[in-house]
C-alpha cells in the first residue's frame, strides 16, 4: 500500500512538473486567438516523412526535426501548403537554426510557387518547451509573427483527432516583463483536388493474384523485385571478377568480353567530355528560358504601347499614324 501511494505521488509529481512546465509557454487564455489555419495533406505528409527519415538513419528513437511551413494568409485566414526541412546546428545544448540554408530554401520554392511565403515551422514534440520559444524567436527574423506547428508521432491517436498542435504567438506580461508565449489555434485539413485523387488512390486497395494490396504497393514491389534481382547478378559478376584475378583457372575470356561491353555501355559522368557537354545543354536551356524572357517582355510592351496609341488617338483629331509620330512612338 505504501509503494502503491509512493507511485502515485511520483506521477503526480510528474504531472505538476509538466503543467508547471507547460504554463510557463502556453498562455492560460482560451482558443480565441480568432486565426483560422487550412492544413494540407502534403504539409502532414512532408512532416511524418522527415521524423521517420531521420530517425532510421541516426537510430534515436527521438530526433529532433525542424522545418519551415510555406503558404498563402489573407487576413486571419491561413492556408499552409507545402513545407520544407531546415538545417541547424546544436551549441551548447541551444538549437541554432541555418539562415543562410533558410534563405536558399526560400528563394527556391519563390522561383516555383511565388505566391508562397513563410508562415511558420514545425518540431516535435509532446508539449511547447523553452527551447521551442528559443527557436521560435529565431523564427520571427523571417516572419514577426510566425505558427508553431506540433506533431507528436509517438502518441496513441484512439480517437478521429490529429496528433498535431497549431500555436500562435503572442507577447504577455509576466511579473512585469513581456515574454513570448504560445496561444493555441484553431486549425482543419484543406484538400485541393490532386490531394483528394492521391489519397483516394492510396486509400482505395485493390487486391490482386497474390493479395499486395493497392496497385500502388504492386507497382513498388515490382520495382523493388527488379532492383534485388539486378543487385544479385552485379554481386555474381563482381565475384567471378574477384576469382579470376586471384586464380587464373576461373578466367574465361569470353566472359571478361562481354563484362567489358556491359561496363562500356554505362555513362562516363566523371569525365571532362561529359561536364562539357552538360554545361553546353545547360547553357542552351539557359538561352532559351532568356529569349522566350525577352520575347514575352516585348509582346507585353508591344500592346502597352497599342492601348496607349488608341486611348490618346480617339481624343484628338489627326488619326493614329501622326499621334505616334508626335509622341515619338514607333509602330510594332
Amino acid at each position: 500500500m505504501d509503494n502503491m501511494d509512493n507511485s502515485m505521488e511520483i506521477t503526480n509529481d510528474n504531472e505538476m512538473t509538466v503543467q508547471q512546465a507547460v504554463s510557463s509557454v502556453v498562455s492560460n487564455a482560451p482558443n480565441n486567438s480568432g486565426l483560422m489555419v487550412a492544413l494540407h495533406p502534403l504539409t502532414l505528409l512532408n512532416i511524418s516523412e522527415h521524423f521517420t527519415r531521420v530517425r532510421m538513419q541516426e537510430q534515436i528513437q527521438s530526433p529532433q526535426v525542424i522545418g519551415a511551413m510555406v503558404g498563402t494568409q489573407t487576413g486571419r485566414e491561413v492556408e499552409i501548403t507545402n513545407s520544407f526541412e531546415l538545417a541547424f546546428d546544436v551549441v551548447d545544448g541551444k538549437v541554432i537554426v541555418n539562415g543562410e540554408y533558410f534563405t536558399t530554401k526560400q528563394e527556391q520554392f519563390r522561383q516555383v510557387f511565388p505566391q508562397f511565403d513563410f508562415l511558420g515551422w514545425y518540431t516535435l514534440g509532446r508539449y511547447p518547451t523553452e527551447d521551442d520559444i528559443e527557436i521560435h524567436k529565431q523564427m520571427m527574423t523571417w516572419n514577426e509573427s510566425p505558427l508553431f506547428l506540433q506533431m507528436n508521432p509517438f502518441d496513441i491517436v484512439t480517437s478521429k483527432n490529429l496528433p498535431i498542435t497549431v500555436y500562435e504567438s503572442i507577447i504577455d506580461l509576466i511579473n512585469g516583463q513581456a515574454q513570448t508565449m504560445f496561444i493555441k489555434s484553431q486549425y482543419k485539413i484543406e484538400t485541393g483536388e490532386a490531394e483528394r485523387i492521391a489519397v483516394d488512390h492510396v486509400a482505395h486497395t485493390t487486391l490482386g493474384e497474390g493479395g499486395e494490396g493497392s496497385s500502388l504497393i504492386a507497382h513498388l514491389t515490382t520495382q523493388r523485385n527488379a532492383i534485388k534481382m539486378l543487385h544479385t547478378r552485379i554481386k555474381i559478376l563482381h565475384q567471378y571478377l574477384v576469382n579470376a584475378k586471384s586464380d587464373e583457372s576461373f578466367v574465361d575470356h569470353d566472359v571478361l568480353r562481354q563484362i567489358a561491353g556491359l561496363c562500356n555501355r554505362l555513362p562516363t559522368i566523371d569525365s571532362a567530355d561529359f561536364r562539357q557537354e552538360f554545361l553546353t545543354e545547360y547553357n542552351d536551356v539557359l538561352l532559351t528560358s532568356y529569349l522566350a524572357t525577352i520575347t514575352k517582355g516585348t509582346n507585353c510592351i508591344n500592346e502597352l504601347v497599342d492601348k496607349f496609341n488608341i486611348a490618346t488617338s480617339t481624343n484628338k483629331p489627326g488619326g493614329r499614324g501622326r499621334h505616334q509620330q508626335h509622341q515619338g512612338f514607333p509602330n510594332f
